[in-house]
């Protein structure tokens, strides 16, 4: 029966209706959101032409090499389980990397030496170092998923993609409000309220992104100007990442938090694809992730990739396999012939936005189906958290286009009179693992695993020790008074097995 399935199923490699209108989003989000860095260090007096002919390149060739390996996987599976209807898994650039890694690293560098090959160097190393951390963990990356109780891992998958995907991209349907509107009521009726355009059931996504665009040219709102062709390589031709492997070392504080994060991201979408009935083994998963977001760095660029907590909406949109490999193969063909910034303007922000509201529905509802009804607490309390990063990013964006730094006593003073910025970047600072915690902390007490739950709590401790949370700085004693809030926390949910008499996990 499996094998007739197959027999009468199209290649895997022939695009489909859903295939088609993920490689529509795909293409889009990855080349707006590669950008992102080109527009961060322009106030910094960086030229938009040296970006992006160091910075973006690279990116191009990882993520082939990844998004090659998880078509791999996906093929693999469909032969062994002998079914047509296996969704690949969603690869593409993290932005919150992308924000970190700039903001973070390449602008404290630049500001420093005002020297934009220095910078450039340093934040392609940022990127390599990430690689290999990933490409470390990836043999214990099962363990990881064993220890992780599984509502945990599917709030972080929720709180990553659901809450902060859509709390920093969503507004950005208003960027044009006639041309967001348009595009956001064509997902709405033609996804979400699964109405079919046309007889014909014109693939949405492509409608979502054709008909707005045509409202945004006859607006004027989108204007792409033809740069003409530039044929190119999809790498630096220099040694300049590598031989700074050593100058990224003290920004560890940054680079650790963000790949720990990144495989905690990996193996929550191993999670939500399994939950969608396609099972993974995460340590494959993450081990082309590492190599991918490896050869992003050594070809020079400072946008890591990562593995997408998207598998359920993508697979409930009818994608299988092929846009996985077409996706890379047209954005290779768009970096090398230097068409991606006219590319990029064929993609406004608005009907990406529109097409991210999607994406956050069904990765909500993937969630809420996954996770046990008694503990929605740990997933509801979970989607909250994200807030503090979503504020702190925004701001952190801002202050350098207003040429001030969030380092100055005044402006850090101004802050936190008005936002109560040290509160805000205590929530914000490796939030995913916050969330993790919270989560596994407070499953394991509806469980009655009290002892597990005071793990979390001092694995959360040592963490903010250290500056894995809590902190921007990865340095010893980073955080002492969470660390002892944490260790506080330990004692009280360990003490919770005398509190009362009866140890039966709560119903």
């Amino acid at each position: 029966m499996a094998a007739d399935q197959i027999s009468r199923s199209p290649r895997w490699w022939a695009p489909e209706r859903g295939d088609i209108d993920a490689t529509v989003a795909q293409v889009g989000f990855n080349i707006a959101q590669m950008i992102i860095p080109v527009f961060l260090l322009a106030p910094l007096g960086i030229s938009r032409e040296f970006s992006i002919a160091h910075l973006l390149p690279g990116y191009a060739l990882g993520f082939f090499v990844g998004s090659a390996g998880l078509t791999w996987l996906a093929v693999s599976l469909r032969r062994t389980e002998g079914r047509a209807d296996v969704t690949a898994h969603v690869y593409g650039n993290n932005v919150p990397a992308i924000i970190s890694y700039t903001l973070a690293i390449m602008v404290p560098v630049y500001l420093q030496t005002h020297d934009e090959l220095l910078a450039w160097r340093v934040g392609a190393a940022a990127v390599a170092w990430t690689g290999i951390i990933k490409l470390v963990a990836a043999p214990f990356a099962a363990a990881f998923r064993r220890f992780i109780p599984v509502p945990a891992s599917i709030t972080v998958f929720a709180a990553a993609m659901y809450s902060y995907l859509a709390l920093m991209l969503l507004q950005r349907v208003f960027d044009q409000p006639l041309v967001g509107l348009v595009a956001l009521v064509i997902v709405a009726a033609s996804v979400l309220g699964n109405v079919p355009i046309t007889r014909w059931r014109i693939p949405p996504f492509i409608a979502a992104w054709i008909i707005p665009l045509a409202v945004g040219l006859g607006i004027g709102y989108v204007r792409p100007a033809w740069p003409g062709l530039s044929l190119g390589a999809p790498f630096v031709a220099s040694l300049g990442p590598l031989r700074a492997l050593g100058l990224a070392v003290p920004y560890l504080s940054v680079i650790a938090p963000m790949a720990i994060y990144q495989i905690l991201q990996d193996i929550a979408s191993v999670e939500g694809a399994a939950a969608a009935g396609d099972n993974y083994d995460v340590r494959s998963v993450v081990a082309w992730d590492g190599l991918g977001t490896l050869l992003c760095g050594v070809a020079g660029s400072v946008i890591t990739p990562v593995v997408y907590a998207m598998h359920p909406p993508y697979k409930a949109m009818g994608a299988r396999i092929s846009f996985a490999l077409w996706t890379p193969v047209i954005f290779l063909l768009v970096v090398t012939s230097g068409l991606t910034i006219f590319i990029a303007q064929l993609f406004p922000w608005p009907i990406l936005a529109a097409m991210i509201a999607y994406v956050s529905v069904g990765v909500g509802l993937a969630a809420l189906r996954r996770v046990d009804r008694k503990y929605l607490s740990a997933l509801l309390l979970g989607l909250v958290l994200p807030t503090g990063a979503v504020v702190s990013a925004a701001v952190n964006s801002a202050l350098p286009a207003l040429k001030l730094s969030a380092a100055n006593p005044a402006v850090q003073a101004a802050l936190n009179s008005s936002i109560y910025w040290s509160s805000l970047q205590g929530l914000g600072n490796g939030f995913l693992f916050l969330v993790l915690v919270v989560a596994a902390v407070i499953t394991e007490v509806i469980d009655r695993n009290f002892g597990r739950a005071a793990v979390w709590c001092l694995v959360a401790s040592v963490f903010s020790w250290f500056g894995m949370m809590h902190s921007a700085i990865f340095r010893w004693k980073a955080q002492p008074m969470y660390a002892a809030g944490w260790l506080a926390a330990a004692v009280i949910v360990y003490s919770a097995r005398w509190w009362r008499g009866d140890l039966e996990p709560a119903p």
